[in-house]
């Protein structure tokens, strides 16, 4: 795993014309007479062709992000545009289209697909939902070379999902994402479940097709050694805010914010030569649940560099 994953985002500041933007988005869960505040506040973009990670603890909110931005999830506030359009309001009918600009690629390929049908049927799915095909030699042909496409034998396509491995069955959810073409995938911690040498591979695939394909990916994980390969800029989120952004060699080599120094000083480092002198992170993350009525101090960013931004610590 040595190659990493190239510029077409050479800064980190708003990408001029992204293909992604949403501008104070926010989700609170109620509970009980208490509120989960998982995102608040939140605006960042993504550019085109670019992988944009969202690094940080379970509980920071980033997949709760994920979902928001491709809508599985309704936002308590905030905008969301795909390429120029604001998706936030729009009903279900006026949706479907942009639908097929965003898919979404989870951690568990196997509760991903149904185990009572035959894979290939999974894949031929998002197809005929949004009528692109109709069954028959076509949507067959086509359902063939997404096969090809990730790395998988055309004869897979009649067998079922419990007759894969971990590492092939998101070959399948990856393929099934890229049935309708879409400019963005969602990545859900999409590897953290694989064996460390399945997981390159998928890498190594998923980097192959922005590519080829000029996607852009939302890469969500808690792994850094994974992000420090395949983004070109990081998003540091802690208790439902962005607390740092910026390019991968900034956040890596350069970070600002204490709790993105810490989340890095717990990544082990086998070079004793390497290892850097960072406090690491001890005790129980705060909740993010308070009293209706009260709620978090929102972050105040400042830009230390040009594109790296940091929230002001007191």
């Amino acid at each position: 795993m040595t190659a990493t994953a190239e510029g077409t985002a050479a800064t980190a500041g708003l990408v001029d014309d992204p293909l992604v933007r949403v501008s104070d988005l926010t989700k609170r869960f109620p509970v009980g007479a208490d509120t989960v505040h998982a995102v608040e506040k939140v605006s960042l973009s993504i550019g085109r062709a670019e992988t944009l990670a969202v690094v940080g603890e379970s509980g920071c909110g980033k997949s709760t992000l994920a979902n928001l931005i491709v809508r599985l999830i309704e936002p308590t506030s905030g905008r969301i545009e795909i390429d120029g359009v604001d998706i936030t309001d729009l009903g279900t009918r006026a949706l479907k289209p942009h639908r097929r600009k965003m898919q979404i690629v989870f951690q568990d390929p196997f509760a991903s697909l149904d185990p009572r049908r035959q894979v290939g049927k999974a894949v031929a799915e998002p197809l005929l939902i949004h009528g692109v095909a109709k069954r028959g030699a076509a949507l067959d042909e086509t359902v063939r070379n997404l096969f090809e496409v990730v790395g998988l034998e055309v004869s897979h396509i009649d067998q079922f999902p419990h007759q894969f491995s971990g590492g092939q069955r998101q070959r399948i959810c990856i393929a099934r994402a890229l049935a309708l073409e879409p400019e963005l995938v969602v990545a859900d911690e999409a590897v953290s479940a694989l064996d460390v040498s399945i997981q390159a591979q998928v890498i190594n695939l998923m980097m192959d097709l922005q590519s080829e394909r000029g996607l852009s990916y939302l890469f969500i994980s808690h792994d850094l050694a994974v992000v420090e390969r395949v983004s070109h800029r990081v998003a540091v989120m802690y208790l439902g805010q962005i607390v740092e952004l910026g390019s991968r060699a900034q956040i890596f080599e350069d970070p600002q914010h204490s709790y993105t120094k810490r989340l890095l000083a717990a990544v082990p480092v086998a070079d004793p030569r390497k290892r850097r002198d960072r406090p690491l992170l001890t005790g129980e993350i705060p909740s993010p649940v308070w009293k209706q009525g009260t709620g978090p101090q929102l972050v105040e960013h400042i830009e230390v560099e040009p594109g790296h931004m940091v929230a002001r610590e007191e």
